[in-house]
Parts: structure tokens; C-alpha cells; sequence
């Protein structure tokens, strides 16, 4: 996949992001895991996902296929030297929910091929490729909850 990360901010400018986990955490690129912010003296500049300018205040950028499946925070910043720096300036947010695979949304869900089983009542929901499955769904038959699990 490529450019799932988008941000809105005035043409002309170097942006870039980085990723969060539920607890904080942010993704380390080099070492493939998520740490606390600082580990062994890192910084903003070993943590950033460069963000390409498409003009007309758009920056787009790739979300790291490494990434585990699950809700992920998105945080934009304005680089203001060189190098991307722990005071740069956050200038967007976004969040994603991220099968391992692709970007989920709620217009793949509703558009694409989903197969339920019939004895179990698992419902899987596929990407445009019809093989890879974004998405794993098993009702269950408590009054009130339906469980819901990336795959």
C-alpha cells in the first residue's frame, strides 16, 4: 500500500509524521517496535515518516507495512531546520486503523467481498484483492455485544 497517511497544511513547507500506539509509544523505523519517545538518546529525526508535498495543501505519505494490525495515532509535524527535531511544531492528527495490510475504512468494508461462515458466524471482510482480509467480525449472541477483531 502507499500514501495512507494524509495531512492538510499550507504547500511549500517540509512535514512529516510519526506513528503512536494505544499506549503512547511511538514507532521506531529502524528498530521495527514501539518505544517511549527518547530511548537511548533518539529523537524526532529517528522517529519521522517524510511527507511529500502534492501541492494544493496536500502531503501524503506510507504507512509502515511492519506495523502490527490495530488503531494507531498519526501525528504531523512542521520541520524547521534541517532535520526533523524534538521542538518541532505539531500542525496535524489523524488516526487509522490499520490491518497489517492496508488502511481500513468503512467505504472497503462496505464495497468489497465479505464471506461469513456459517457454523462459526465469522464474518471476514476483504480488500480490493478479494484475498487479503481486513477485517474479522464474529457476532456473538449476548444481548447487548458484538465483538469485533482486526485480523
Amino acid at each position: 500500500m502507499a500514501n495512507e497517511i494524509h495531512a492538510n497544511y499550507t504547500a511549500g513547507n517540509t512535514l512529516y509524521a510519526v506513528v503512536r500506539n494505544g499506549e503512547g509509544n511511538v514507532w521506531y523505523i529502524a528498530g521495527q517496535n514501539f518505544e517511549e519517545w527518547g530511548t537511548d538518546n533518539r529523537t524526532a529525526d529517528d522517529y519521522d515518516i517524510s511527507l511529500t508535498d502534492k501541492s494544493g495543501s496536500r502531503y501524503v505519505g506510507d504507512f509502515d507495512n511492519n506495523i502490527p494490525a490495530g488503531r494507531y495515532s498519526i501525528q504531523v509535524f512542521l520541520q524547521g531546520g534541517a532535520n526533523p527535531a524534538d521542538s518541532d511544531a505539531l500542525v496535524a492528527s489523524d488516526e487509522i486503523l490499520w490491518s497489517g495490510t492496508g488502511k481500513v475504512t468503512a467505504d472497503k468494508l462496505l464495497a468489497n467481498k465479505a464471506v461469513q461462515n456459517k457454523t462459526t458466524g465469522q464474518i471476514k471482510y476483504y480488500d480490493d484483492d478479494e484475498e487479503t482480509v481486513l477485517l474479522t467480525h464474529i457476532p456473538t449472541d449476548a444481548e447487548a455485544t458484538i465483538t469485533r477483531m482486526p485480523s
